[in-house]
């Protein structure tokens, strides 16, 4: 005689249970979610259509699902198998045009994917223990809600939050001043990136410099940057004015204030 104890039988459809593992309300909700992506035809039997909605509920509690997120994985999943179920079946049909036909032939094969990826993401979760509890929660009574208050208790929670606006912040002229100075020096900091301004003498207040007769390096690389800059804001200049042909490129002498 063996000394294992025969486990109890395993009944995948007590996901349907009012005191089953889940939340009846959730439940609920998942089974309208794939009726409403479960099609039906016109002046179809009434017979093969609660034959169709009695097996997509099967096939929900053939996936095992242990909690909420994997429930809505299987309802995903369900509804893309019959999504492309449909498009097979218009695809399929010599009565309709030869491209309507191609098109959702197509559409068809992607929904078939995306189902194939729905119980792949499923399988690789169920992979996994579940962290709490182990395993698949027990049945457990649900108390009762009032899901019509909780919506309003939401909503008001939300107005409240929309009618306190944040307060508006006051700058003093102070604030002003050194908010304008920062922006001034990061503005001259980004146009000047890459060259050495520490040892480039000559450079005026407001960013510029008079050409002198013997350059530095520095000095001449310096120059030329503050010249393409210029150029450029003389370029964006003439195109928001319509102006398209080309600048002048105008030469420069000893003395001479590049900007």
């Amino acid at each position: 005689m063996s000394n294992q104890t025969a486990e109890a039988p395993y009944n995948r459809d007590a996901i349907y249970l009012e005191a089953g593992p889940f939340d009846p309300r959730f439940i609920d909700e998942a089974i309208s979610t794939i009726m409403c992506g479960t099609p039906i035809e016109t002046n179809e039997p009434q017979r093969r259509t609660d034959r169709r909605l009695h097996c997509v509920l099967r096939g929900l509690a053939a996936l095992h699902p242990r909690d909420e997120p994997e429930i809505m994985l299987g309802v995903q999943a369900l509804c893309a198998y019959h999504a492309a179920a449909a498009c097979w079946h218009i695809g399929m049909n010599a009565r309709q045009p030869r491209g309507e036909s191609t098109r959702h032939i197509t559409t068809a094969a992607t929904a078939a994917r995306t189902f194939d990826s729905m119980l792949r993401a499923l399988e690789r979760r169920q992979a996994k223990p579940l962290a709490i509890p182990v395993g698949r929660p027990e049945p457990r009574e649900w108390p009762e809600t009032d899901t019509q208050q909780q919506n309003r208790t939401w909503e008001d929670r939300c107005a409240l939050a929309e009618d306190d606006p944040p307060p508006v912040k006051v700058w003093t002229p102070q604030e002003v001043a050194l908010a304008k100075e920062v922006k001034e020096r990061q503005r001259i900091e980004t146009e000047n990136e890459g060259l050495d301004i520490a040892n480039t003498e000559g450079i005026l207040p407001g960013g510029g410099m008079i050409l002198p007769e013997n350059p530095t390096s520095h000095q001449i690389a310096y120059m030329a940057h503050r010249l393409k800059l210029m150029y450029r804001r003389e370029i964006a200049e003439n195109r928001r004015n319509g102006i398209t042909a080309k600048i002048r490129i105008r030469p420069i002498r000893t003395g001479d204030l590049i900007p």
